[in-house]
């Protein structure tokens, strides 16, 4: 019994120890999650926007707002023909609610025919009507009502973030918002992911991906320079930021960032910029059209009249560009901005309908939409349909701007590692279900996809393995790749050696077969690259255009204060015991030895996984007696460079305790301030811990 007690604790403790990327997100915040249910139009708050959190919510209200998370939203209408139920008047304000889940199968009454509308809804209640949502039904559980649906509905981590533990337990609006914005990033009964359903597409750590949602709504843009806020519409220092995509504060953005906003939210979307990318803000940007014959007829000036062309990010000739390129053109300085980026496949869902898509899947992944032309091409009225093979032509916006039919003898050659070899449910262009042999790998964007590949064994290709999936003549073809160079990088990150490095790269760093994370170009700025850090390099002529890389950023890691190490031998064996204490984002966590030591002592340390189990941990090398400056630790006359998420902790000497706080509390304690970091700066390193000591 104590065996099995310890491995269930060891198998808890590892998945907690699982990147963000493999596990439930959790980390989004409350205004972020209230953002999206509101562009969405699931939870709106009271006439000054308040939401009253704190409320508990009626079966009624529920009701709303499981209506308006669903595709019925639209079917509601102002009242309701007939009584829904007997506690349920037809005049009610919620009633045409209650008719449109009822009728949807979404909600049921009580044993004596009530709907109850008034009573405050329980977790139960709450939980059962959320997995109906996703497709489930009462008869798809065995058990008695609700321990089915409420294994399912934790299996699923739709209880992220919500405080009602127990069935009865009443749900309060906050509790709503936390589970109305996780039935957004899980799998219905199908497979699909649900939010997609509702135009939604999710990141890579499975989070609503805002800046996508908010695409169509952005106005801008602004170049961080000067007196740029003043151009805003709305108090930035109120403002949600987000930068290349990632979750950030104002202070995260740099001089000649590109920013723009959504029209009618306190947000801003930033993207990296240089001085280089002020042109582009010279006039408005107009397209775009696709390069076929006569494109160059669409455009309002002469193609020997264009001023430049930048092609994916970087400086190029009239010449380089290439048939089915995607072309925007600025209005007044007539410069050319090209884009190639292309993903083909067979269309899988059209969302939320053909009536009015707004998004589309191919190869297992979600693109929006981005021009009126690609909606069109797959609505009822357009060309293509669920289940075609296409090829998307993608914009300036990172969405569809075009599609075209995936001509027989294309070929995708995506570069990507193995992820899985299995089947896959689908449904046919009737909705009828079937399943089809796949392989999915994880691309050089951080983004899985599926093909279909009709493998022998499904250990044919190992799990983390470098491939190129190709399809041609409507076949895939998988085959091993290997190509690397080697090469110092350059302050700016425009160059790795004798190779250009594209602005618009897809950098993927990857630690172990499960473990990934994409980089920009700017984080690899002065690495010496080794052969061995690399391995795949894309090059179009002499420019990198995709990298894979071997653990060269460490940001795949987790970094920490190791606060206390127990090691025991057994008498008589070689066997030994105890265990790891330490603090992760001011979390104490234990991990058991059970026979596995590590080379670390107490103090900065770095903990890594491949996504599955503890792998290696380490300390991190001390710099004593450093000043803090800007985004950098100066120690003597060299800098070292904080990391994004570099953490600050104080170490009170008197109760020897260490406790996670923030800089400006760290400066503020007026102790021996040091600085710890994993690799130097050359190496792809970065400090990952500011210490300051008192007491």
């Amino acid at each position: 019994m104590k065996r099995l007690v310890a491995v269930l604790l060891t198998a808890a403790l590892t998945v907690g120890l699982m990147p963000a990327a493999f596990a439930a997100a959790k980390d989004v915040p409350v205004s972020e999650k209230a953002v999206v249910l509101r562009e969405l139009e699931i939870m709106e708050g009271d006439e000054t926007g308040a939401l009253h959190l704190g409320r508990n919510v009626t079966r009624a209200e529920f009701t709303k707002l499981l209506v308006s998370a669903s595709p019925y939203k639209g079917s509601v209408g102002d009242t309701a023909v007939t009584d829904p139920y007997p506690d349920v008047s037809h005049r009610d304000w919620f009633a045409p609610y209650v008719r449109t889940a009822v009728d949807a199968g979404l909600v049921k009454g009580d044993l004596e025919g009530y709907f109850r509308p008034l009573r405050s809804i329980t977790l139960a209640e709450g939980a059962t009507m959320a997995v109906r949502l996703l497709g489930y039904r009462d008869s798809d559980f065995s058990s008695a009502w609700p321990t089915g649906q409420l294994a399912l509905y934790r299996s699923l981590d739709l209880d992220e973030g919500v405080a009602a533990t127990g069935q009865d337990d009443l749900m309060t609006r906050e509790d709503c918002l936390h589970l109305f914005y996780n039935l957004l990033t899980v799998p219905t009964k199908q497979g699909a992911v649900y939010g997609a359903s509702l135009g939604c597409t999710l990141n890579v750590q499975g989070e609503v991906d805002v800046p996508t949602l908010f695409r169509v709504e952005q106005e801008g843009p602004v170049v961080v320079t000067g007196d740029w806020q003043s151009h805003l519409p709305f108090d930035a220092a109120d403002a949600l930021v987000y930068r290349n995509n990632d979750r950030a504060t104002l202070a995260d953005l740099r001089e000649w960032d590109i920013v723009y906003w959504a029209k009618d939210d306190a947000i801003l979307f930033a993207s990296e910029g240089s001085q280089s990318s002020m042109g582009q803000m010279a006039g408005a940007v107009e397209g775009p059209v696709v390069v076929e014959d006569g494109w160059q007829s669409k455009l309002p000036f002469s193609l020997s009249d264009a001023a430049s062309v930048l092609r994916n990010g970087a400086a190029a000739e009239v010449d380089d560009i290439q048939s089915l390129d995607v072309v925007y053109w600025g209005k007044y300085d007539q410069k050319l901005y090209v884009y190639s980026k292309r993903v083909s496949g067979t269309v899988e869902l059209i969302s939320p309908a053909p009536a009015s898509p707004t998004a589309v899947v191919v190869a297992g992944q979600t693109y929006a939409l981005e021009t009126f032309e690609a909606q069109y091409a797959f609505s009822d009225l357009g060309a293509y349909r669920k289940g075609d093979r296409v090829t998307l032509l993608m914009g300036r916006g990172g969405g569809v701007a075009a599609v075209r039919a995936l001509a027989d003898d294309a070929d995708s050659g995506r570069v990507g590692i193995v992820s899985a070899l299995e089947r896959k449910p689908y449904l046919d262009g009737s909705d009828r279900p079937y399943s089809a042999k796949v392989i999915t790998v994880v691309g050089t964007d951080g983004l899985a996809y599926s093909y279909p590949y009709n493998w022998d064994k499904d250990d044919d290709f190992d799990h983390g393995e470098l491939v190129q999936v190709s399809v041609t003549d409507g076949k895939t073809t998988v085959s091993k790749v290997s190509t690397t160079l080697s090469g110092a990088v350059n302050a700016s990150a425009t160059r790795i050696g004798q190779y250009l490095l594209s602005p618009d790269a897809e950098i993927l760093d990857t630690y172990g077969d499960d473990t990934f994370r994409t980089v920009p170009p700017s984080r690899l700025a002065g690495v010496t690259l080794t052969r061995d850090m690399v391995r795949y390099a894309e090059l179009d002529n002499d420019t990198v255009t995709a990298l894979i890389l071997d653990d060269v950023t460490g940001d795949l890691h987790s970094y920490g204060i190791m606060t206390d190490v127990e090691v025991a031998s057994i008498p008589g064996m070689l066997a030994i015991q105890g265990a790891y204490t330490f603090d992760i984002g001011g979390s104490i966590q234990v991990l058991p030895i059970n026979g596995k030591r590590y080379a670390v002592q107490k103090g900065p340390f770095c903990l890594m996984t491949d996504g599955q189990e503890v792998q290696s941990m380490k300390n991190l090398t001390a710099l004593r007696q450093v000043t803090l400056s800007g985004s950098y630790a100066v120690h003597g006359s060299t800098r070292y460079t904080l990391a994004d998420n570099v953490a600050y902790y104080i170490y009170d000497k008197s109760d020897k305790r260490y406790t996670l706080s923030s800089r400006e509390r760290v400066l503020a304690a007026g102790g021996d301030l040091s600085a710890w970091y994993d690799k130097t700066d050359a190496n792809g390193g970065r400090v990952r811990i500011v210490l300051a000591e008192v007491g």
